[in-house]
C-alpha cells in the first residue's frame, strides 16, 4: 500500500514515544513492502531536516513544549493528494488530524487516526505550574475537556476506524459515542535497538548492581518524577543507604528535579545523566535492576514496555490506563494501588524487590517473554495493517459524499467542521502555550533517536530472551 502517515513529529526533536514510534513505523512498514510518506508540520527553525519525500505543513512553534511545532492547513497543495494515497493514517494529536477526514471526503482516501492523549490528564502538561495549582482552574478543565474531546470524537467517527494503545481509552472513546471501528494495538518495541548485545555497564561505579532503580522519561511535570524521587528519598534510602536512583532524560523540569535531590540531601546517591540516545537505552535497561514510575496519566508509556522487552520489572502506580495495561500485577512487575498511602505502597515495593533478588529475578524473566507475545515488531505491525484493510471495507461501506471543488456550500461545510475547528482550537493552544512559555529548551542532534537508523535496515529477529 501507499500509505500516508500523519504525524506532530515529521522529524525527533526531543525524546517522547510518539516521535520515535512514527519513525520506526514508517521504517518497519517500508520493511514490510510499503510505500510510506510522512505528513506533518514544517520543523522549526533549528531542528533535524525532515525524511526525504516528506509533505510538510505550515506551522508555528508551541512554546510550551519546545521541539513541537503546530501545523495549519497550509499550503492548498498539500491537500491534492498527488501521491495517490491508498490509505492515510493519522499518527497525530493535535488539530492536524482534521487533514486526513478532509481528504477522505474530497478524495475518497480511507482515514483512521490513533489517540494517544487523555485530555483530562492533560492539563499539567499545558497550564503553567501557579495556573494548575489554582482549583478553580482545574475544575474549569474538568468541565470543558469533555466537550473538546466530543469534538475529537466527531472528527474520528468522520474517518474509517480509531486506533488506541490501551483497553481503558478503548473504553473511554466509547462512552463518547465512537461508532468507528476501534482496535486496541500496542506500541512494538524496535528489536534493531532493543535486541542489541548487552553493553558496557553506563552506571556510576559507585552505584552497586543488585541495589539500582531507573526512570528513564521526559522531565516533565505530568510524569510525576519529583514523586519518585521523594519515595527514594523516605522509604529506600533510609532502609537500604546503597540503593541508587538514575534518572535518564531531559525536559522542562529538570533543574528543578535535580534541586529536589539536593535538598532532600540524597544528591549522592542519585544521577542524571542526561537525555540519552534510544541505543544506548538499552544498555541502561539492561544493567538496571528495578523501573520505577508514578505518572498516571499515560495513554501507552513505552519506557515500560522497553523496560519489560529488557527484563527489567516495573513497580508503578495503577494508572488504571497505559501503564496498567502493560504490567501484570505479581507476573512482571508490581503495581500499587493509587489513593491515599499509594506511595507509601511505592516505596515498600521497591525496597522490597530490591531485598529479594530471587523474586526481582523471576518478575525478569517472565517481563521479558510476555513481552515478546505482546509488542514484537510482527505482531504489532500486523494489526496495523488489519487496520488498513478494515479502514478500507469501511469506506467501501461508507462512502463520502461527492465533494464539488466549485460547491460554496461544500466548502462552508468543509470549513464548519474541519477547518475552523483546526485554525481555532489550535491557534488558542498556541496562545496558551505562549503564556506558559518554556523554560529548558532540549534540543537533540539529529541521529539521536531511531532515525540514526537506516530507514531501510532490516528489523533483527524477535525471538530469544533479553537478559535482566
Amino acid at each position: 500500500m501507499n500509505i500516508a502517515i500523519l504525524t506532530d513529529y515529521p522529524v525527533v526533536t526531543f525524546a517522547c514515544g510518539p516521535s520515535l514510534s512514527t519513525q520506526s513505523l514508517k521504517r518497519y512498514m517500508e520493511n514490510r513492502g510499503h510505500t510510506v510518506t510522512i505528513v506533518g508540520p514544517r520543523p522549526g527553525e533549528h531542528d533535524p531536516a525532515p525524511l526525504p519525500g516528506s509533505l510538510l505543513l505550515s506551522s508555528v512553534t508551541f512554546r510550551a513544549h519546545p521541539g513541537v511545532q503546530m501545523p495549519f492547513a497550509w499550503p492548498p497543495s498539500a491537500f491534492n493528494n498527488a501521491q495517490k494515497f491508498d490509505v492515510i493514517h493519522s499518527h497525530a494529536n493535535s488539530l492536524l488530524m482534521h487533514w486526513a477526514p478532509m481528504m477522505r471526503e474530497m478524495h475518497g482516501i480511507p482515514c483512521l487516526s490513533t489517540n494517544t492523549i487523555y485530555l483530562p490528564g492533560f492539563a499539567q502538561h499545558l497550564l503553567p505550574n501557579k495556573i494548575y495549582q489554582i482549583e478553580t482552574i482545574r475544575n474549569a478543565w474538568a468541565r470543558l475537556a469533555p466537550k473538546v474531546e466530543a469534538s475529537f470524537a466527531k472528527a474520528y467517527n468522520s474517518g474509517d476506524g480509531l486506533i488506541v494503545q490501551c483497553q481503558a481509552l478503548a473504553n473511554y472513546w466509547q462512552e463518547f459515542g465512537l461508532d468507528v471501528p476501534l482496535h486496541t494495538i500496542p506500541r512494538p518495541i524496535d528489536v534493531a535497538i532493543f535486541d542489541q548485545p548487552l553493553g558496557p555497564d553506563p552506571f556510576r561505579a559507585d552505584f552497586a548492581k543488585g541495589h539500582r532503580i531507573v526512570v528513564v522519561c521526559r522531565h516533565a511535570r505530568e510524569k510525576d518524577i519529583d514523586k519518585v524521587i521523594q519515595v527514594f528519598a523516605s522509604h529506600v534510602l533510609p532502609r537500604m543507604p546503597d540503593a541508587s536512583l538514575t534518572l535518564v532524560g531531559d525536559g522542562q523540569e529538570h533543574k528543578a528535579l535535580v534541586k529536589q535531590t539536593e535538598r532532600l540531601g540524597i544528591a549522592h546517591r542519585c544521577d542524571f545523566p542526561g537525555e540519552k540516545p534510544l541505543r544506548d537505552l538499552r544498555h541502561y535497561y539492561g544493567h538496571a535492576d528495578l523501573f520505577a514510575y508514578a505518572s498516571v496519566t499515560e495513554t501507552y508509556g513505552q519506557v515500560i514496555s522497553e523496560a519489560l522487552w529488557c527484563g527489567v520489572p516495573v513497580v508503578a502506580i495503577d494508572d488504571k490506563m497505559g501503564v496498567a495495561f502493560q504490567v501484570e500485577d505479581g507476573h512482571d512487575g508490581i503495581l500499587v494501588a493509587p489513593g491515599p498511602g499509594a506511595y507509601d505502597r511505592l516505596g515498600d515495593a521497591l525496597f522490597r524487590l530490591l531485598s529479594n533478588p530471587a523474586e526481582r529475578r523471576l518478575l525478569g524473566e517472565h517481563a521479558a517473554v510476555r513481552a515478546r507475545e505482546r509488542v514484537a515488531p510482527d505482531v504489532v505491525y500486523a494489526q496495523y495493517e488489519a487496520a488498513y484493510a478494515s479502514a478500507q471495507k469501511h469506506i467501501a461501506a461508507h462512502p463520502p459524499k461527492r465533494f464539488n471543488k466549485r460547491s460554496v456550500r461544500d466548502w462552508a461545510s468543509m470549513f464548519s467542521r474541519h477547518l475552523w475547528p483546526w485554525w481555532g482550537l489550535q491557534g488558542a493552544l498556541v496562545v496558551v502555550s505562549a503564556i506558559r512559555g518554556g523554560n529548558h529548551d532540549y534540543r537533540l542532534p539529529v541521529g539521536f533517536g531511531i532515525d540514526a537508523l537506516p530507514v531501510s535496515a532490516e528489523p533483527a529477529p524477535t525471538k530469544g530472551a533479553a537478559q535482566s
